[in-house]
């Protein structure tokens, strides 16, 4: 979560005191605290030196290997999980994870990831159903003995679970590079 906030409140500035103090504009500070913005370059280096903290203290990275904190990663794991609940609940891996991410968005990194992991499960269940509505007709044409929608079916519950626990070992481990080139990959 991002820190800025909190490090201001603790040194008594306002938003405008530290505008004036970092040579950066008001809005720039009220979209960083607001989570709107994740601060690079020169604003997260001014911001870090007023504060007095590195600069992966105020986007909530630990300094070992640009992993995620473990606020985050236990953030990002149970929206990655909750999308299982499509195995129950129709649309559930669209409806649960879309909760937890309305709840959890206020970070920068969980807001961008969360999206990630929202796109990919709203994507699968498109395309699944799309492969269900033309299995009938395909089998038909084709005239197979083999139930083709069950196999569709399966092969599609299969995937979307895998990839799942796939994303779930990536956020445990907290790499934000592997994180970035799985979605690529998707």
């Amino acid at each position: 979560m991002l820190k800025v906030r909190e490090y201001r409140e603790n040194k008594g500035l306002t938003q405008s005191e530290l505008a004036d103090a970092s040579g950066l504009s008001l809005r720039t500070i009220q979209r960083v605290e607001a989570g709107e913005t994740v601060p690079k370059g020169h604003t997260l280096t001014v911001l870090s030196k007023l504060m007095g903290v590195e600069p992966s203290e105020l986007i909530g990275i630990n300094n070992r290997n640009d992993q995620l904190s473990d606020e985050l990663t236990d953030q990002l794991k149970l929206i990655n999980i909750s999308a299982l609940t499509f195995i129950l609940i129709p649309f559930g891996n669209i409806v649960f994870p879309f909760i937890l991410w309305r709840k959890y968005k206020t970070n920068p990194l969980v807001n961008k990831n969360g999206r990630f992991i929202l796109n990919f499960q709203i994507i699968w269940t498109l395309l699944v159903s799309v492969l269900l509505s033309v299995s009938p007709f395909v089998q038909n044409y084709f005239q197979l003995t083999t139930p083709l929608i069950l196999l569709v079916l399966l092969g599609s519950y299969c995937t979307n679970i895998g990839m799942i626990f796939r994303l779930g070992t990536i956020i445990s481990r907290g790499n934000l590079d592997q994180l970035k080139v799985t979605y690529q990959l998707l």
